[in-house]
């Protein structure tokens, strides 16, 4: 077998290339690519996040499909405008799917700067059962009405999904994709992350729950309502209030403990 070397994932510097809020945004971005790789969330090269370039509303960046997320940096992300084409020649390019499924919920979804789309092993399984997303933990509430749903279609190669993608997420936060994973919204990287983070627990406490046997307690509506009040970003006349920024910088911390090469 032979094995052919793939290109180095270090890339001239984009710091002086680009904007300053689009470099800050990339170095953000793939900070939290290096926050999934130490989290256990790495699926070999397969997954991608993405984020809005705040001074160009219709570009966004995303990891080049050959890469781990380990490897990402903020200068080898690659960044496309909503129609697919490439803003700056790169060595490496994202795939079809990864830009379709990005792209299509940037394209309808003003209000989202970031998503972050995964196959972990909970949120995949919970994608798999007929009773869906149940609130069977306290951090469960936090998604009240904001869960969505989208059939099976097999493989994300085909544009034609993508209508159908982003009317099922409407406007919810968080979807589940029948027999996939999941993919989460945010209006800024440390949201989407703080989202998903949350989005994971409980899928990992719903299957813990139900693996029991035991009867599982779930919250009414009525009373999930009332407890999806307890997080900031459901909170009557607080719609504007980010959340994420405390954990996510905590999560910084700890990866720049581990390697800083992500900010190059």
């Amino acid at each position: 077998m032979s094995v052919t070397a793939m290109p180095s994932p270090r890339t001239p510097s984009m710091r002086n290339r680009v904007s300053m809020a689009e470099w800050e945004t990339r170095v953000q971005l793939a900070a939290l690519y290096r926050i999934a790789a130490q989290q256990g969330l790495e699926d070999l090269t397969y997954n991608h996040f993405t984020a809005r370039v705040p001074d160009a509303k219709d570009h966004f960046l995303i990891k080049p499909t050959a890469l781990l997320f380990s490897e990402v940096t903020a200068s080898n992300l690659c960044c496309y405008d909503l129609d697919g084409n490439l803003i700056y020649e790169t060595e490496h390019t994202s795939s079809p799917a990864g830009f379709l499924i990005h792209a299509s919920v940037l394209q309808a979804r003003p209000d989202v700067n970031a998503t972050i789309h995964l196959h972990t092993t909970a949120g995949a399984a919970i994608s798999t059962m007929e009773c869906g997303f149940k609130f069977v933990a306290q951090v469960s509430t936090r998604f009240h009405d904001q869960v969505a749903y989208h059939g099976y279609e097999g493989l994300v190669h085909d544009e034609d999904e993508c209508p159908r993608l982003v009317r099922d997420l409407g406007n919810k936060r968080v979807m589940f994709m029948q027999n996939h994973g999941t993919l989460v919204t945010g209006r800024s990287i440390p949201e989407c992350y703080l989202l998903h983070y949350f989005l994971e627990r409980s899928c990992q406490i719903q299957l813990a729950a139900m693996s029991t046997g035991q009867k599982v307690h779930e919250p009414s509506p009525e009373e999930r309502a009332i407890l999806a009040q307890g997080w900031a970003e459901n909170r009557t006349g607080n719609r504007n209030e980010l959340v994420g920024d405390r954990d996510f910088a905590a999560m910084v911390r700890v990866i720049n403990k581990i390697d800083r090469s992500y900010m190059e």
